[in-house]
């Protein structure tokens, strides 16, 4: 099967891999040109560029849309509608099917117990740009499939700056510095492991067509292993690393209300404190129940980010910046 993969961050990294890996191949659709790879044809170009698009998609049997915006919700109102739907275009007309990572936002408000069947209760501007963003695929003419994914974890997110369990907790303790608390640290919050991710998309992909039915169109859950709390989180990285379990620098919510109207980071980050600051946990899907996938398990997630993390930072390619960017 080929794939065209939009997008080489951290989702999209991960999937090239795993595509490759399966005796798949890869085309990536990315906004800057970068140095071949074996098995990976690269295109240079914006997705709303019909040249670079149309030379992207070529031969294509999926398209993983894992390309994003700035963690500002008036960025991914103004960028992400249209993106998705020339990507959409472009695969109906070509008949096959799109594929993208999904997040917690649109779900906020259920996210106690997020079930595959769940409807959207966005609790802020970006959770209501998600809902929109759903909407639409679930519309058009193209086969869609959203795979949801809980914060992630994993070691493509080493570096990013966009995973709050790496950035604010494995590499803070890495640095020999104490751990950043975000939300409750005795509220349980699924981490979904970004292999499993990638295995989920390509596994819709493959199935594209029973799993979307008759509507065209599915929202499925990522595998993931039981939700546990940042408090365990802690412990297990202190343990991992062979140091003692420091105590967090807590985010205080009622700075990040006073910050929101003044810093945009600030105002996003306030905008989704309720998966935080209240368990967080995603209900096993069909990808789980019926289609076989199994997630891995907390321990080894948690050891491999750490792992990569650590071979990072001894290889002068992690940066420690002690900044996150949060993004789905």
């Amino acid at each position: 099967m080929h794939h065209l993969v939009i997008g080489e961050g951290q989702i999209g990294r991960a999937i090239i891999e795993r595509a490759l890996a399966d005796g798949d191949t890869v085309t990536v659709l990315r906004r800057t040109a970068k140095d071949p790879s074996p098995g990976i044809r690269r295109v240079a170009g914006d997705v709303l560029d019909p040249a670079a698009l149309g030379a992207a998609i070529e031969g294509a049997d999926a398209v993983m849309a894992t390309f994003h915006a700035p963690y500002d919700a008036r960025l991914w109102r103004q960028q992400l509608p249209p993106r998705e739907l020339a990507v959409l275009a472009a695969a109906a007309e070509r008949g096959i099917p799109v594929v993208f990572p999904e997040s917690f936002y649109g779900f906020q408000g259920g996210a106690v117990a997020l079930a595959e069947d769940a409807s959207p209760r966005p609790m802020d501007e970006k959770g209501r740009v998600r809902v929109e963003l759903l909407a639409a695929r679930r519309a058009h003419r193209a086969r869609t499939l959203s795979v949801i994914a809980s914060d992630l974890i994993g070691p493509s997110t080493v570096g990013t700056g966009a995973a709050v369990a790496t950035a604010m907790v494995i590499e803070p303790l890495l640095a020999g510095r104490r751990p950043i608390l975000f939300g409750r640290a005795d509220a349980p919050h699924t981490l979904t492991f970004i292999p499993d991710l990638a295995e989920a998309m390509l596994h819709a992909a493959r199935h594209a067509e029973r799993l979307a039915g008759a509507t065209g169109d599915a929202v499925l859950n990522a595998p993931a292993a039981p939700a546990r709390t940042q408090r365990e989180l802690i412990a297990e990285v202190s343990r991992l690393l062979g140091v003692p379990a420091r105590r967090p620098l807590p985010i205080p919510r009622t700075a990040l209300a006073l910050l929101a109207p003044l810093n945009t980071f600030a105002r996003e980050l306030h905008g989704i404190s309720g998966l935080w600051y209240r368990p967080s946990v995603q209900v096993p899907g069909r990808l789980e129940r019926e289609e076989g996938l199994v997630a891995t398990s907390w321990e080894e997630a948690v050891g491999r980010t750490v792992q990569a993390a650590r071979a990072a930072r001894e290889s002068g390619g992690a940066r420690d910046t002690g900044a996150v960017s949060v993004a789905p």
